[in-house]
C-alpha cells in the first residue's frame, strides 16, 4: 500500500518509524510476517508478506493508524518467494541527500502513482543498497521490541 504521511508524522519522521517498526517487530513473527517500509516524508509504502489472513488482518489494523491517511492499496497478491524474507519488518527514511539526488535524477518516481510491480522493484532496489545498514537496524529493533525499549530504526 501507499498512503499519505499525516502532519504529526511527517513533522517527526524518525519517532514516528520507530514506533512502527518496533510494534511490528513484535507482532509480526509470530504471524509470519515480513516486510519493508518506506517512508519519504510525505508518503509511506510498505510491503507485507505472509500468510494471506494474516496479513489482511495486519493491513486492517494499519487502516485504523492515524499516522497516515489516503491510504491506497496497490497490491494483493499471493507470491511464491518473498522479498523481504528476513525481516520482520524493516524501514528505511532517505536522509535529505539522498531525497535531492532522487528529485534530480531523470528516473522521477511518483511512489503514489507508480506501477505497483515498479514500485515492489523500487523498494527492492532501496533495501539492497541500504541492506547492511538495515539489517543492523532491525537487529536492534528486534532488542528494543522484546525490551520495551527503544531503538534507531535506520541507523
Amino acid at each position: 500500500y501507499v498512503s499519505r504521511t499525516s502532519d504529526a508524522a511527517a513533522a517527526n519522521l524518525p519517532r514516528a518509524m520507530e514506533e512502527i517498526l518496533v510494534v511490528s517487530a513484535r507482532r509480526n513473527p509470530p504471524d509470519a510476517i515480513t516486510g519493508f517500509l518506506f517512508a519519504d516524508g510525505a508518503s509511506f509504502v510498505q510491503v507485507l508478506e505472509g500468510p494471506d489472513a494474516r496479513v489482511i488482518a495486519c493491513y486492517e489494523r494499519i487502516l485504523q493508524d492515524p499516522r497516515h491517511h489516503d491510504i491506497r492499496l496497490r497490491s494483493l497478491v499471493s507470491i511464491d518467494e518473498r522479498s523481504f524474507p528476513k525481516w520482520s519488518m524493516c524501514g528505511l527514511t532517505l536522509s535529505d541527500l539522498e531525497d535531492k539526488l532522487l528529485a534530480a535524477s531523470d528516473i522521477a518516481f511518483e511512489l503514489r502513482e507508480a506501477d505497483p510491480g515498479a514500485l515492489l522493484q523500487h523498494l527492492e532496489s532501496l533495501a539492497a543498497r541500504h541492506s547492511r545498514q538495515l539489517d543492523a537496524a532491525h537487529a536492534r529493533l528486534v532488542a528494543a521490541s522484546s525490551s520495551g525499549g527503544r531503538a534507531s530504526p535506520t541507523g
